[in-house]
């Protein structure tokens, strides 16, 4: 009888994970193959050499190409999900690809965490540019100490 009950949470459990887990692939799949495609529609076009070129004066600091802005300001501002979506569509190294993750790590959906602070009652006008200026100098940091 125990096995009997056992069996059934174990079998409801596996359903429940199942359902939430393909639940939460649909979402992240619904912002990130969107992403994805204007990305590489972008990369057909000369508009993301445009925005690359922009960029590319600050984004050498950081060791990054110029297009990975597009990457930086989504991250920052929407979510890692499309972030990473953009990231993927870039023809990016290891070592670049450290430098951003290490960046977004710390300054990343800034809109919506800067709901979350105020609501913690901490000041947001504070912690918000702290987080955009240490993830910035992080990535700095790690430019130009990570070996080459």
């Amino acid at each position: 009888m125990r096995q009997l009950i056992f069996n059934n949470r174990l079998a409801g459990s596996a359903r429940l994970g199942f359902q939430r887990g393909v639940h939460v692939f649909s979402q992240l799949a619904s912002i990130m193959i969107p992403v994805y495609i204007v990305t590489a529609l972008l990369k057909l076009t000369p508009a993301l050499d445009y925005i690359s070129g922009l960029f590319q004066p600050f984004m050498k600091y950081l060791g990054l190409p110029g297009e990975a802005a597009i990457a930086l300001v989504t991250g920052t501002f929407v979510n890692l999900y499309a972030a990473a979506a953009i990231i993927a569509g870039l023809d990016m190294t290891g070592r670049q690809l450290t430098i951003i993750a290490v960046i977004l790590g710390i300054s990343h959906s800034q809109i919506m965490e800067t709901a979350i602070v105020g609501k913690m009652k901490a000041r947001p006008w504070l912690v918000t540019p702290m987080r955009v200026v240490f993830g910035l100098s992080t990535g700095m940091a790690v430019h130009y100490f990570m070996p080459v």
